[in-house]
């Protein structure tokens, strides 16, 4: 019976450490984004993969193995256009523009593979353990519901375009992880944690 339940409970660990899934990464509300140098979770090659899952290969009893491909990476980003006017007139027009500012969420974390990412009300955070293992300072809290309303107003002469974006600078750091149970491979992918430093508003017109 217990050689059963041993070589169950093997099957059981082998299946969950072979299941895995490509970066569920958690910008895709940006419109765009650039970084200085290395590249997104998303972005990683299987090959890139098969080399850094090298770095996290070596067995242990318990826990977590982790190898970071990249730390504070700076990046540059736009999470949307506000809007877009065009004044095809012959005269200027004065443009009045309410919105809402929304409160920014001052960190962003994904995960690839099986390692996995669970939300506790509006705190996100690694499953397993691995927030204290790569020490991230704090949890993830969603978007709060606290919106501020304010007003723009601006002149917008003929034949120009006036748009209205959010910009934003962070840093990102990412690489691969694996959790050990008895020797045995229980969890094994990617992580990456985005830190916002600021978020902001520029107005730019453009002659079309």
């Amino acid at each position: 019976m217990k050689k059963w339940f041993l070589l169950l409970f093997c099957v059981f660990i082998y299946t969950l450490s072979h299941f895995e899934i490509k970066a569920n990464a958690n910008y895709k509300t940006f419109e765009s984004i650039t970084l200085t140098s290395g590249k997104l979770l998303k972005d990683y090659t299987d090959k890139e993969y098969k080399d850094y899952y090298k770095k996290v290969s070596k067995r242990k009893f318990y826990g977590w193995r982790t190898h970071e491909v990249h730390t504070d990476i700076k990046v540059k980003y736009k999470t949307e256009t506000c809007f877009s006017y065009y004044n095809d007139g012959l005269t200027p027009i004065k443009y009045t523009y309410m919105m809402q500012k929304k409160q920014v969420d001052s960190m962003h974390i994904s995960a690839s593979g099986n390692i996995k990412v669970s939300l506790t009300g509006n705190v996100k955070k690694f499953k397993g353990g691995l927030n204290s293992e790569l020490k991230v300072s704090g949890d993830f809290k969603s978007s709060s519901d606290v919106k501020e309303e304010f007003e723009i107003k601006m002149d917008i002469d003929p034949g120009t375009m006036a748009n209205l974006y959010v910009y934003g600078e962070g840093l990102i750091s990412n690489g691969v992880a694996a959790n050990y149970l008895f020797w045995i491979r229980t969890k094994r992918g990617g992580y990456e944690i985005f830190y916002v430093t600021t978020q902001y508003y520029r107005l730019e017109k453009v002659t079309i």
